[in-house]
């Protein structure tokens, strides 16, 4: 059997992220702008969609686990294609916001299933890979919100088109060169004692969730930069364009901090606990830092703090689960990875929004701080003892 190679996957990651891009900065502009509809009903759809992608996420490392990965991958990415089709045409409500779910529901399973397949890599570090596949996504990101500027001027539905050219490339190399281990075939041939061994350890399953609840509690106060804050910059009359500038600053930081991140682990091999703390360490500054920003300066700084926390720990967190978990469980937790982002996201800017309508911008940053420092001591605590053993 062929070998998967990781350029292969790298290639994969930009083009689809990419082609992503192009569409999510728009949502809300285009609900509210194009569509007629208020920012509630855009907030509640993406909000469907946050959770609709959960459930993607469950179900794609489910399959992954079960064997069937290559071609419920493949199929999740026909979803998103005929979904892409159907937007050039159709894309007045109520069927955007119905195909931007779908696209949503299918992306989920074929991106958990991409990440089982990327910690399945056996001649790199898990570290070293997952650095690699978020320093492209980024890449595309980049690429997709520089991009997507030019071609709205020319038309609006020209976004679909390309995007849908760029899934249809995606498609063409997932189904020639991503290679999948059998894993279902593999289970089916131990013997009982072989899949109890085969199951996660108990410990790392203490490990994992301590991870996993920290960065969910980020993903919440990490929403709040693509919500909220840009609605308080407002009042303090900071305009949107200052505002979408942090996220320019935050992509360059992101791509070029990234390879300077990954020369650093290859080179001296840096422990990924201490990564990933200390990246979570770097967020609870970057919150509570918001507590006290009046000016842009402050939320520049806040900014460049959090962008490097997300550097340093969010690409380590899934190798880190790639490491604990089992290979005939691998699929499984990949999918908690994608659902703690995913269950941030939707939560994040629903809870930020009553916080701040009932009490204030102050008390959402310093609940933010709370959680995130509560969980991460706690998670610290839980890999501590438990890595002891």
């Amino acid at each position: 059997m062929k070998n998967l190679k990781l350029r292969w996957l790298l290639i994969g990651n930009l083009i689809s992220s990419t082609g992503t891009s192009f569409i999510w900065p728009l949502t809300t502009v285009y609900m509210h702008d194009y569509l007629g509809k208020s920012l509630a009903l855009a907030g509640m759809v993406l909000f469907i969609e946050s959770l609709i992608m959960i459930g993607g996420s469950y179900i794609g490392g489910y399959i992954y686990d079960q064997g069937r990965g290559r071609f419920w991958m493949l199929f999740s990415i026909t979803v998103s294609i005929a979904a892409l089709l159907l937007l050039v045409f159709f894309n007045k409500w109520p069927a955007y916001p119905v195909l931007l779910i779908v696209n949503g529901f299918a992306g989920a399973i074929a991106n958990t299933i991409i990440n089982a397949l990327a910690a399945s890599i056996k001649n790199h570090e898990a570290s070293y890979v997952f650095n690699m596949m978020y320093f492209m996504a980024n890449i595309g990101v980049v690429l997709g919100t520089l991009i997507v500027g030019f071609i709205v001027k020319l038309n609006i539905r020209y976004i679909f088109v390309v995007t849908l050219l760029l899934y249809i490339v995606f498609f063409v190399i997932a189904s020639t060169k991503y290679v999948f281990e059998n894993i279902k075939i593999e289970k089916d041939k131990s013997s009982v004692e072989g899949e109890i061994s085969q199951k996660t350890a108990n410990r790392s399953i203490l490990i994992i969730s301590g991870i996993l609840l920290t960065y969910l509690m980020i993903q919440m106060g990490y929403a709040q930069w693509q919500s909220n804050l840009s609605v308080y910059m407002q009042t303090l009359g900071i305009g949107l364009n200052k505002y979408s500038y942090l996220w320019t600053v935050n992509g360059i930081i992101v791509v070029v901090g990234q390879p300077i991140i990954s020369f650093l682990d290859k080179r001296y091999g840096i422990n990924d606990f201490k990564k990933v703390y200390l990246g979570y360490v770097m967020f609870v500054i970057a919150f509570a830092s918001l507590i006290f920003a009046k000016d842009y300066l402050h939320f520049m700084i806040s900014m460049i703090i959090v962008t490097f926390g997300e550097v340093i720990a969010f690409p380590v967190i899934p190798a880190i689960v790639a490491n604990l978990s089992s290979d005939s469980e691998r699929g499984k937790y990949q999918g908690f990875v994608s659902i703690a982002a995913s269950t941030g996201h939707a939560v994040g800017p629903l809870l930020g929004g009553v916080i701040v309508e009932m009490f204030s911008y102050g008390l959402l940053f310093e609940t933010i701080v709370l959680l995130v420092l509560v969980f991460t001591i706690i998670s610290l605590i839980i890999t501590y003892f438990n890595l002891k053993k």
